[in-house]
């Protein structure tokens, strides 16, 4: 009898810590790390450094700036040590030299890239001027660009890739990549590549327009709802290992 009740009582010990843990996960703070940056003038836009959250965009009708932050969630957003004293931004910043912003994410401190006992996500939000250039190098990443530029060129060893509006070039690369892709105007001189070993693609053209394509991968699944017209572009070229490929 007293063996089951230490037993009733550590397991109840364990849901009642799985609870607070759940609890505390969804705990966050937010700290900035730079700007706002006047992006007015800004041509062009450089990513890298450790991994973060991308948010591009040159829809809006407000300031062109930048922000960048980080967001502590769990146990390091209520309680910090001596022992974990490394605040979230580690390295990060950014700078500006005349046309061109660069934004270096620093590396990951911590244990085989935890900081602290608890997940830290750093956050960068631009609001660039139409047709600028971005350039993005990271480990990791997940990236949401909107608006029109004139090339984006990534590449991310573990990249989730989404884009809406207009480029007249975009290059995507990765080991492992998620890529999504919708045009919403086309000028026919556009070219589209993306790479990866292991590739999940998705290309959508919001007005009707004749596409060429080439794919080349040791294992492919391609579904394309668009004919491949030789020499027409857009052109869009697919390589990789394993690859999933959608075109509409």
């Amino acid at each position: 009898m007293r063996k089951k009740t230490i037993f009733l009582s550590i397991l109840g010990g364990l849901v009642g810590l799985a609870i607070l843990d759940g609890s505390v996960q969804m705990i966050r703070a937010s700290e900035a790390i730079s700007g706002p940056v006047d992006l007015t003038g800004v041509t062009q836009l450089s990513v890298t450094g450790a991994a973060s959250d991308i948010r591009i965009s040159t829809r809006g009708d407000g300031a062109r700036e930048a922000v960048l932050s980080g967001t502590r969630h769990g146990w390091g957003a209520i309680w910090r040590s001596g022992w974990f004293a490394g605040d979230c931004a580690g390295q990060a910043r950014m700078t500006r030299d005349g046309a061109t912003l660069t934004v270096d994410m620093g590396d990951r401190g911590g244990f085989f890239g935890w900081n602290d006992w608890d997940e830290c996500t750093l956050t960068f939000t631009a609001e660039l001027s139409p047709e600028a250039r971005v350039s993005i190098r990271q480990n990791a990443a997940r990236m949401q660009l909107s608006g029109d530029f004139a090339a984006i060129d990534v590449e991310s060893d573990a990249g989730d890739f989404a884009f809406t509006g207009h480029a007249a070039t975009v290059a995507v690369s990765g080991a492992a990549l998620r890529a999504k892709l919708a045009f919403e105007r086309v000028l026919n001189t556009e070219e589209i590549r993306i790479s990866g070993k292991m590739l999940d693609a998705s290309l959508r053209f919001l007005t009707p327009t004749p596409i060429s394509y080439g794919i080349d991968a040791v294992a492919s699944y391609v579904d394309s709802a668009l004919p491949n017209t030789p020499g027409a572009k857009p052109s869009i070229s697919i390589r990789g290992e394993m690859v999933h490929a959608t075109i509409r």
